[in-house]
């Protein structure tokens, strides 16, 4: 197995990287950190480069930014000329508006495998290209996760140069707030509910006592070089890639939430992939209800219920395990038989001596896909959905002993639940 962070680096590329480097200027020994922007079929690239150039950095670090233009091999014609143009129109911005600490490279990555070509490959080829380029200078610092329509905080680079200061850190979900100034009031309803609609998510995992309750944004999320490595780097995913990269990650330890700055997604519509923001969006627009449901909040509570009793299985039998499960509420219950729960609790009791081994091997089993099944089951098949409004009165009332939620509007909603998002600062 490899140790330091060469051989680590160089096993990534030999089993798991999609192509050779790409870029071959050289790395300045001083550079900290590494954004990966995925680019396809994009208008405009200036107003994130512009928004980069706007962060304060220390006088001892730069910083690279790699942007990743990418198409399929079936791509129409009009995406890679729109590749084109975007590519040339932000290299006419970047000449006139120079940097010493900011360095910007493009890779062209078009006539990708039809099966595979999408933000998850794409993503995947500046995160290695990253890696690459560390591994030249010996520096394991981060790699960072943003998008091309999205804006940054002032803050944004300095406070990720500060968290990968600390060698704790190994993976980052950086706080996000979807921009609603300069768009239509119907895109601003819209995305009020989407995000409303996530940080309840979280929330609701939070309540329930579900040990890694964070958000999954592909934009907001950042890694440190060796561990991406050692995880064997992003994967390849047309949608969703986000989750199951940030949930595999945050198991190898040393995951951090950054509240103290923020990204600012754009509430656009979209129709690239099945699910997300973009798809969320379009959805609302050609809904003429314009209400959004959520998951009932008995669904968290429930849950709530099996987090806590997840110590009793510990060094429980077959019959034990019965006994156990059948005072759970009838959607654990349900649920559970349609996964092979007890055989792999039974392994994982075999592989433990200690309560805390127990646990930490039960939840990287039983891990935030599993739980997300587990909610969609229980809508399905228990809990009829409800507005997003009235499921998040419902937690305010039995998490935060809120009086009266239902005198909050749907903006004021947003903000309380961004504030409560802001002052968790979960890490493990």
């Amino acid at each position: 197995m490899p140790k330091s962070f060469a051989e680590i680096a160089s096993f990534y590329t030999q089993k798991y990287a999609f192509q050779p480097p790409k870029i071959t200027e050289k790395v300045r020994p001083d550079c900290g950190l590494i954004v990966v922007i995925p680019c396809f079929n994009e208008p405009d690239l200036i107003g994130v480069f512009r928004s980069l150039l706007a962060c304060s950095l220390p006088e001892n670090k730069t910083v690279e930014i790699i942007t990743v233009l990418n198409a399929s091999e079936n791509a129409p014609e009009s995406v890679l000329k729109r590749n084109q143009e975007t590519y040339q129109n932000a290299k006419q911005f970047l000449d006139k508006n120079l940097s010493k600490k900011l360095h910007f490279y493009f890779i062209f990555a078009e006539n990708l495998p039809r099966k595979q070509a999408g933000v998850g490959l794409a993503r995947k080829i500046g995160m290695d290209e990253a890696l690459f380029r560390f591994s030249q200078i010996q520096t394991n610092e981060g790699i960072v996760c943003l998008d091309a329509d999205c804006e940054v905080a002032p803050n944004y680079l300095s406070e990720l140069l500060r968290i990968f200061a600390d060698s704790k850190t190994q993976s980052v979900a950086i706080h996000f707030e979807h921009r609603t100034t300069h768009f239509a009031e119907e895109i601003v309803i819209g995305i009020q509910n989407y995000e409303l609609f996530l940080r309840y998510y979280v929330a609701g995992l939070r309540f329930a006592g579900f040990p890694s309750p964070f958000h999954t944004v592909g934009s907001s999320m950042a890694i440190r070089a060796s561990t991406y490595a050692l995880s064997g780097g992003m994967n390849r995913r047309k949608a969703g890639e986000d989750f199951y990269f940030l949930h595999k990650v945050a198991l190898l330890g040393g995951f951090r939430e950054l509240n103290s700055t923020a990204v600012f997604p754009s509430p656009r519509t979209s129709d690239r992939v099945p699910f997300g923001t973009g798809k969320a969006q379009k959805s609302w627009l050609d809904n003429s209800e314009k209400i959004l449901f959520s998951y009932n909040f008995q669904v968290f509570e429930d849950l709530k219920i099996f987090c806590q009793n997840v110590p009793q299985f510990f060094q429980a039998d077959g019959t034990q395990i019965k006994e156990i499960i059948s005072q759970f509420p009838p959607s654990i219950q349900a649920y559970l038989t349609q996964i092979p729960f007890e055989k792999s609790l039974i392994e994982t009791n075999r592989q433990s001596t200690k309560l805390a081994t127990f646990e930490k091997r039960f939840w990287q089993n039983f891990d935030g896909l599993k739980v997300l099944k587990f909610v969609h089951f229980a809508r399905d098949n228990f809990y009829e959905s409800v507005p997003i409004t009235e499921a998040c009165q419902e937690l305010l009332r039995k998490t935060y002993q809120h009086e009266k939620p239902e005198t909050l509007n749907l903006a004021e909603l947003l903000e309380l639940f961004r504030e409560l998002d802001k002052n968790t600062n979960l890490a493990n």
